[in-house]
């Protein structure tokens, strides 16, 4: 049987509702591909860039792989995407790689600069900083209002889940991964509350403050800023 051409991650599950990757299960999963020659592949389109409150995510748990795929934030403001990857794996020619729309010069010369400008002004370090701060804000609501039913991030991507707290809990099966929301004895999360997160984006519109919705149902309130 063929090995895999390659595993892909994110760091960080943006759309999927803001969920970390344990570092351990990185490491894991890093150790894994090595032993096996699969090209390990992070998917930094959203994290990369010093969002997390390091320049590259994967910088959390140590983890080196093998491809990096960067969008959004590396062009700073123009459209940018570049892909990253180990010297062996450059199979292309010369002249094999092109396009009408690859190396737009002002693109590659604002991402040049915006990575300049994030190292020199320590602006993954300022995430960080923000981001706890941020986080220690947020979590405190959750013992206020029993809707939030998780607060979770890296840096200044933060997920806040919203949930039907009055409703009883949805059964898990084992090993189904669905983790979010559950309490400490191991009962399924409380069901999701979609319409409140709806709620909550347009309010939040209407202050001037745009947020995004993603996860489980579309409950978790997205908050990226910049």
């Amino acid at each position: 049987m063929p090995l895999p051409a390659g595993m892909i991650l994110e760091p960080v599950q943006g759309e999927g509702g803001v969920i970390p990757a344990p570092d351990a299960w990185l490491r894991r999963m890093r150790a894994i591909t090595a032993d096996r020659s699969i090209p390990l592949i992070a998917d930094e389109v959203q994290t990369g860039v010093g969002r997390t409150g390091r320049f590259w995510a994967v910088e959390h748990s140590g983890v080196v792989p093998d491809v990096m795929v960067l969008s959004k934030a590396i062009g700073g403001s123009l459209p940018l995407a570049v892909v990253v990857y180990r010297d062996d794996l450059d199979v292309w020619q010369p002249g094999a790689h092109a396009g009408t729309f690859r190396g737009n010069q002002l693109a590659m010369a604002a991402g040049t600069a915006t990575l300049a400008y994030v190292r020199e002004h320590r602006l993954a370090e300022r995430a960080q900083t923000l981001g706890a701060r941020m986080l220690d804000q947020l979590r405190s609501l959750a013992t206020e209002f029993p809707c939030v039913g998780e607060v979770r991030g890296r840096g200044l991507m933060i997920g806040v889940e919203l949930v039907r707290a009055e409703e009883d809990r949805e059964a898990v099966s084992p090993g189904s991964g669905d983790f979010a929301s559950l309490d400490t004895a191991g009962a399924g999360p409380r069901p999701a509350a979609p319409e409140l997160a709806a709620a909550v984006q347009r309010e939040c519109l209407r202050r001037g403050l745009i947020v995004e919705l993603g996860g489980r149902h579309a409950s978790v309130v997205r908050l990226l800023p910049r």
